[in-house]
């Protein structure tokens, strides 16, 4: 009975989510570690928050305003993971609280059960450019987004960005750029975690570059942050009154 309570217990308390592949959409509070369904952000920042709508993957009663995402539910909000909420579970999962050991595709945060499924996979966080051409996420609250302006990157708290260059393996490349041949600002450059072998990795170029192909060949050039790119994704659920 202790290991059940146990267990219920982690199941309410952790963040990870995983939406299945197929023809309907399934939730459960705790990644299975199989293989994730990919969209594009702005497929997921809409998709996530549709999850609490009705007839959403969790069968409640809400109303999401289609624009900017909020309700009026004041007693539960399920989102697209935001990239400081990414950034404060890897941290700590290299703390005294978590497996502070290089996380190999398929481990845990914690190094056992009671952690968060890690897959080396690309997973897109909410995060990008504040004049992005992603629609939803530009339109989105900003409590569903983290908002950065190009060119000089500014620290958020948690982001797990400057703070963590080179750990456990970890390579960060080309912080949200977005550039044609001729260096003109095309902002489709959105956030990338689990990127190149490490938890701690990141990516946020969304353009190539058009010399290598004819300009009107777009889709072979696209980089892989490119918003329009389908990748894994998280959702974050918080329950509790008020938020």
């Amino acid at each position: 009975m202790k290991k059940k309570k146990m267990l219920l217990l982690i199941l309410m308390m952790t963040i990870g989510i995983i939406v299945g592949k197929g023809n309907s959409s399934q939730a459960a509070l705790q990644s299975n570690g199989g293989s994730p369904a990919t969209k594009d952000i702005n497929g997921w920042i809409t998709g996530i928050r549709q999850m609490q709508a009705t007839g959403g993957t969790l069968g409640l009663t809400d109303t999401i305003n289609g624009t900017n995402l909020t309700s009026e539910n004041k007693n539960l909000d399920i989102h697209m993971q935001k990239n400081t909420e990414y950034g404060a579970m890897v941290i700590l999962s290299a703390s005294n609280y978590g497996n502070p050991n290089h996380i190999a595709d398929g481990d845990t945060t914690t190094g056992n059960e009671t952690g968060v499924k890690m897959k080396i996979n690309k997973e897109w966080v909410a995060a990008g450019m504040s004049d992005t051409v992603a629609t939803s996420m530009k339109n989105a609250s900003n409590r569903y987004k983290n908002e950065y302006t190009a060119p000089t990157y500014t620290e958020k708290v948690g982001d797990a960005i400057a703070t963590i260059g080179g750990w456990h393996g970890s390579t960060a490349t080309t912080w949200l750029r977005s550039t044609n041949n001729s260096a003109v600002t095309i902002v489709r450059g959105c956030l990338l975690r689990s990127y190149a072998g490490s938890i701690f990795s990141y990516f946020g170029h969304g353009y190539g570059y058009t010399n290598e192909y004819d300009n009107n060949d777009i889709e072979k050039n696209r980089r892989d942050a490119d918003y329009r790119k389908p990748w894994s994704s998280r959702a974050v659920v918080v329950v509790g009154s008020g938020v």
